[in-house]
């Protein structure tokens, strides 16, 4: 029996994709004398590259863009910055709110999230979609002195939403952190990607919020 929904935030709720670039874009004019529209994209397109979805440390981008560009932005510079300014640039995906207004009938929700505290509550604030989750029932690692995948964060998730961890489905991007994090700790998972990816195992995907309840139904017709 499912009982409740936890969501990752970036990349599951928040179109991060879309924020990320527009909090780079910003970034290059306001640190460099690029005028040429195409360089300029070239330039974005690489930092979109180089942020892997935020997997990857930020001094390799500053890095990639002193090497290949010769744009110096200092590491902790570039890092404190991001930290106190990505969120203002949070939305939600399309079928986020939507999806969640369908979910709340029927499950209790919840969001365990990677990342610093404040800044991770600010882009839930930010999305529009925190009056779905009650304050107890968001868990971000950066009050934690561990992230997911980590099996204590999804065991505190459940037990704060007053459920067992089988009674759970998690739903999120990152494979390794959300995935697997979730099924080692005794979730079930439902993957969501908007790309093309491969996966040799029997596990949930989907491409757009907008199709997880029908994903959870089905999930819930084969258990």
């Amino acid at each position: 029996m499912i009982r409740a929904v936890l969501f990752d935030f970036d990349d599951t709720l928040g179109n991060r994709e879309e924020y990320a670039y527009a909090f780079f874009k910003d970034i290059i004019e306001e640190n460099t004398d690029i005028i040429d529209p195409l360089e300029k994209e070239a330039v974005l397109q690489d930092l979109m590259l180089w942020d892997e979805h935020g997997n990857i440390n930020k001094n390799h981008i500053t890095d990639m863009l002193e090497k290949k560009y010769g744009i110096v932005l200092p590491y902790e510079d570039f890092k404190t910055y991001w930290n106190d300014h990505l969120w203002e640039y949070t939305v939600p995906f399309e079928h986020a709110e939507e999806t969640l207004q369908i979910l709340q009938q029927e499950y209790r929700l919840g969001i365990i999230t990677n990342g610093p505290s404040e800044g991770q509550r600010k882009k839930l604030e930010k999305s529009g979609l925190a009056g779905y989750f009650q304050k107890e029932h968001v868990i971000v690692s950066g009050d934690y002195p561990y992230h997911k995948p980590d099996h204590r964060l999804f065991e505190e998730a459940a037990q704060r939403l007053s459920v067992s961890v089988d009674e759970c489905v998690f739903v999120g991007d990152i494979f390794t952190n959300d995935v697997y994090g979730a099924m080692k700790a005794g979730m079930k998972a439902v993957w969501i990607w908007n790309g093309n990816r491969r996966c040799s195992l029997d596990i949930p995907l989907i491409h757009d919020i907008a199709e997880l309840p029908q994903a959870l139904k089905t999930l819930i017709s084969e258990t």
